[in-house]
Formats: structure tokens, sequence, C-alpha cells
């Protein structure tokens, strides 16, 4: 078997998969050091909150009479302008937020993207004009695009690996958790005489990231990044303090060590810090190719009708009551959180491609429905509020399993990448998404106006085809370690190069490793005498796949 060692803290591989040095426990909350790990990890796992909360707030201020007369009744490309405000921001700080977290690490960036997301709730909640909301409006977005592509490799790279799945899967639904506070909030000062009726939902937008930032004080670096910086020891003190409860002998910590170890040098070999390398291999091109994919599932699905457009697509319903429309918004929020939650209880019993699958497969049946129920409301004249009241039923179905949707993406993004191409994986998820918002919030006020429910014959036939895309190409990484998901996108060919890294290491320890040692690191236990996992049979045959 593969062993190498290295002082107290030896590099161990021993031909195993995560699945097999996990330790066995009875329920996660009676540890303390899960307790302490997984509330710094709150510093990550709300920053989706703002978005969410940005995009109800904008369906609630369109409601809000005072708001509407305040700025001229802002409608066509003026709302569209408020709508892409906020992914402006969030493109301009993608641009280099990849950057800054590969060189300054996750907790900078995090850190000071918060606090430029409370200084631009105050300073929306202090507009006295249109341009002075808008720039506010960038200005939240800006922070929140630095939490955004800091979060999630957070998540990925520090929440304990028996968690990582369900704890990244927490993350989408803060997006509609934040959305649930913004509609209510706009509900609540409904009947305010005075602008405090939007100021106040605009200042409260930066409750969230106040949060995020006092979790993130007690929040450790990312162990791989610090490993990758040469900060070897403090990477080994939070593998040990955080995964293992002090247990400086621990075999997951030595496991965790040795595939970082090895997954770092060998990306070091390959010279893979470059953007050009996601054209230089089989497995890199196809990351790209899924990256482009991404943006395109979660923006033209038809769920921005949804979260920025509500009152539109009501009013296209017969739904025109203000207050009705207030309530309607904190509802399909509350409903989309409830579905993205649950979230967390199934993606690793049933794995990742049934849990992207059938939640897009929902949806797309719900936009059948609406589109049926819309043309017979406008064939009746609006004569019918039943019908409308169906429409309703739809939003809300549709929104609880695009979240679904949205909750398992986030660990698969992850997952699939290496740790050299991380950050600009999520560069290029968060940049896509802001990109295919721009299209859809300049185009989706223009169509519903001019298209009505014959617009929404679009987004059925586009899901359709991410369906196939996603049952035809996407393998599964149930039960793997982020390394040993990267391989299984690479397949044998970077199984090797691992193997060589594994051996550079081995030399530079003082180890020694065989070939039949090489042959069960590829292959798992079962080659190398023990039964094998489901894990290990699986893991081998996406290998064999990607030769």
């Amino acid at each position: 078997m593969v062993h190498h060692t290295s002082g107290a803290h030896g590099l161990t591989y021993d031909g195993l998969l995560l699945s097999d040095v996990l330790p066995k426990r009875k329920g996660w909350w009676n540890y303390w050091y899960l307790w302490r790990l997984n509330l710094a990890l709150l510093s990550s796992v709300v920053s989706q909150a703002t978005g969410g909360y940005d995009g109800s707030l904008l369906n609630g201020l369109q409601s809000l009479p005072l708001w509407t007369d305040y700025f001229g009744h802002p409608a066509g490309a003026r709302l569209g302008a408020l709508n892409v405000g906020i992914s402006i921001g969030q493109s301009a700080a993608t641009l280099f937020a990849g950057y800054a977290c590969d060189k300054f690490g996750r907790r900078i960036p995090l850190g000071i993207g918060c606090i430029i997301v409370v200084i631009g709730s105050i300073v929306g909640a202090a507009s006295t004009n249109f341009g002075m909301f808008l720039g506010a409006r960038i200005l939240v977005g800006f922070g929140d695009g630095l939490c955004q592509v800091a979060s999630p490799t957070m998540l990925a790279e520090l929440a304990h690996p028996s968690q990582r799945a369900q704890i990244q899967t927490m993350y989408a639904p803060s997006y509609p958790l934040g959305g649930i506070i913004a509609a209510w909030t706009t509900y609540a000062t409904y009947t305010y005489t005075t602008t405090w009726s939007w100021r106040l939902p605009l200042a409260l937008q930066g409750v969230f990231a106040l949060l995020q930032f006092f979790a993130l004080l007690s929040c450790p670096e990312s162990p791989r990044w610090l490993i990758a910086t040469g900060q070897r020891e403090k990477a080994i003190e939070v593998l040990v303090k955080f995964h293992a409860n002090g247990d400086t002998e621990s075999p997951l910590v030595r496991f965790e060590l040795a595939e970082i170890d090895a997954q770092i040098e060998s990306d070091s070999m390959s010279k893979a810090y470059s953007w050009s390398e996601f054209f230089k291999t089989k497995g890199t091109r196809r990351r790209f190719y899924m990256m482009l994919f991404f943006p395109l599932a979660r923006q033209f699905t038809g769920s921005n009708l949804i979260s920025y457009f509500l009152p539109l697509v009501l009013n296209s319903a017969g739904i025109t009551n203000s207050k009705t429309q207030l309530l309607i918004n904190g509802g399909v929020n509350i409903c989309a959180w409830v579905f993205a939650m649950s979230t967390f209880l199934y993606v690793d019993k049933f794995g990742r491609r049934p849990v992207l699958i059938i939640p897009m497969a929902l949806c797309t049946v719900a936009l059948v429905i609406w589109t049926i129920l819309s043309a017979l409301i406008i064939e009746s004249n609006y004569t019918k509020p039943g019908l409308g009241y169906g429409v309703v039923v739809m939003v809300f179905w549709f929104q609880g399993w695009i979240h679904i949707f949205d909750a398992a993406a986030e660990p698969y993004i992850q997952e699939m990448s290496t740790f050299a191409l991380r950050s600009k994986i999520v560069v290029m998820w968060q940049f896509g998404q802001q990109v295919v918002g721009y299209i859809s919030s300049f185009a989706n006020p223009v169509a519903m106006v001019s298209l009505g429910w014959k617009y929404i014959l679009l987004y059925v036939c586009l899901d359709v085809v991410y369906i196939i895309v996603m049952y035809l190409f996407f393998p599964e990484t149930k039960g793997l370690s982020l390394e040993e998901c990267a391989l299984l996108f690479d397949g044998i060919d970077k199984q090797h190069e691992v193997e060589v890294a594994f051996a550079e290491l081995g030399k530079a320890h003082g180890g020694h490793t065989t070939e039949a040692d090489l042959i069960a690191g590829a292959r798992g236990l079962e080659l190398a005498g023990g039964k094998g996992s489901s894990e290990h049979v699986e893991f081998t045959k996406g290998l064999e796949a990607n030769v």
C-alpha cells in the first residue's frame, strides 16, 4: 500500500477512499468541535442571503406606492437598469475576486465584501434620487460579488468531510431566506405613510453581511490554501482542531493531508494555475463546458421571472392588488426556502444526478401548466380568477423545485474542480450568472408585456435541453472527497499524474512506492485484498469511463 510518513503527521494514502477513514459517529450535534466549525461557517453559508434579499426587496418595492412615486414609476429599461444594478457590481467584483482569493486566501475577500455590503445598504436607505439609488445597488452588488466567490470555495475546502455536501447545500437556501426577510419587511412597512416604508427595508439589507462578518472572526483559513502557500503547519492545526477534535494521530487528518498534498503537487507539476489550463486536457475542457452550462441552467429556466418580475407575472394572471402581491411574494420565498433546505436530507442519500435532474423536470412541468393557464386567462378576458390562482400555485411549485436544483448545484460545482481551478470555476459560475442575468433582466419585462404566456414556452424548451444534457454528461460524485471527484472528471490520465505526485512526496519524506501500491491506490480496497465499498466501485467505473 502507498504509505509515506513524516513525523507526527505522516502522509498516508493506503489505497483508501474518504468513506474508509471517516469516523463513525451518532449525531454530529453531540460533538462540540463540529458545532464550533459549523457556526464559523455561517460566515459563508448565508452569503446568498444578500442577493435573495435584493431580489425580493425589488419585488416588494414595486408594490409600494410611496417608492414608485418617489422614483417616478420606473418601468421598462429604467426598471431593468435597477434590476441589473446589483449584477453590475457583482460582475465588477468577480473580475478580480478569483485572483484575490488565490492571493490573499478566502477570509480577506469575504470580510471586505461584507463591509462593502453594509456601506451600500446605508447609502441605499439614504437615497434621494434615482442615480444614488442605482449607485447603492451597484455597491451592494460589488461587496456581494466578493462574498459569493470566496464563500463556496471556503465551504468546500473547510467543511468537515462527513458534512461537506450537506453544508454546501445550505448555501443556496440562504437566497430564499434573504427573500423571506425582505418580503415580509416590505409587507410590514406597507402601511407606513413616510419614505421609511422603503428606506427601512433597504437599511436592513446589510444585516446578513454583519452576521457573516462576526462569524468570520472565529473562522479559520482554508487548509488547502494554507498548504498551497507553504503554511503547512497552520493547515495541520486547522484540520486537527476542526476535523479531528484535537487528535493529532487522526486517520482522517492523515488521509486529507495526503490527498491535498498530492493534488497540489500534481497541479504544480502540470502548472495548472492558469486560465489556459481549461483548454489543455479532456478533463479541464469538460469542466469549462459544464461551467458554460450551469449559469444558463440557473438563470434561463424561468426563475428570474419570479425573482425580479413577480408583479408583472401576477398582473398578467389578473392579480393586481398590491397587498395581495406582497403576500404572495412572501409566501413564494417561504416555499422556496423550505424546499431548498430539504436538500441536505437526501443529497448524499440519492446522489447528485437525481437531485439535479428530477427538480428540473418538475420545473418544466410547472411551466407547461403555467403556460396553459395563462392562455386560458387571456381567452376568458380575466373573468375567471380561479385560473389566476392556478398560476400562483405553479409559481410556488416552480420556485420550490428550482431552489432544490440550486442547492444541489453548489456542491457539484465545487466537486468538479481541482484546487488550482476552484476559484476560477466559481468566478465562471458567478460571472456567467450575472451575464445571463443582464440579458434576462432587460428581456423579461419587455417580452412579458409583448408576448405574455408565449414567452414562457421559450423556457420550457430550454429546460428540456438542460435535462438531456445533465442525463447524458454529468457523472455521479456521491461519497467522494474533493480530490477523488477531481480524478473522476479527469480520468485515468490524471490518476497516473497524482500517483507520480505521491511518489515524489514519498521520496521527499523518505517513504517508498511500489507498482502494486499504485494499482491499489487507483482501484481501491477491493483490488488491495479488501471487500471495497460501493463508492470504490463507482469511483473505479467513473475513472475507466473517462479513459
